[in-house]
């Protein structure tokens, strides 16, 4: 397994990034893709970690749809019905993020891509976004 600039194996902050993702810790995961992309500037680290975070966004995503039709427990005989289709959805994804986060951990455990469907695409045009900007803002800071 390759070591980053500070000692600790890419693989860990990959790991850990997946499993912040199924938690839910996107303020963390954040932070954590931080340090990956401005300190340890790794290109597969950096590209796995924008894949969980997708994974992250997903889930809140979703949760944050859902909410939009709370208004709904308030009506008596439908309370019942949204209650059961909301938990069965919220479960789906769950279950959806889990498998993925999951599927991530052992092939990034491996030293592999973690390949998560629509993820990967996302975090290559991501990370061709971000490298040119670092790159911009670093000209633009020297003289």
């Amino acid at each position: 397994m390759e070591k980053g600039k500070y000692g600790i194996r890419l693989c860990f902050y990959t790991v850990s990034a997946f499993i912040l993702a199924y938690l839910g810790c996107s303020t963390v995961l954040f932070l954590l893709a931080g340090v990956v992309l401005l300190a340890e500037k790794n290109e597969w680290a950096t590209r796995q970690i924008i894949q969980a975070i997708c994974l992250c966004v997903a889930r809140n995503l979703v949760s944050a749809v859902l909410g939009v039709f709370d208004f709904l427990y308030e009506i008596p005989i439908i309370s019942h019905i949204w209650g059961v289709a909301d938990g069965l959805l919220e479960a789906l994804v769950s279950i959806f993020v889990l498998v993925f986060c999951i599927v991530g951990v052992l092939k990034n455990l491996k030293g592999n891509d973690a390949d998560i469907i629509g993820a990967r695409k996302f975090a290559d045009w991501a990370y061709g976004i971000v490298k040119v900007l670092r790159k911009d803002l670093f000209f633009s800071i020297l003289p």
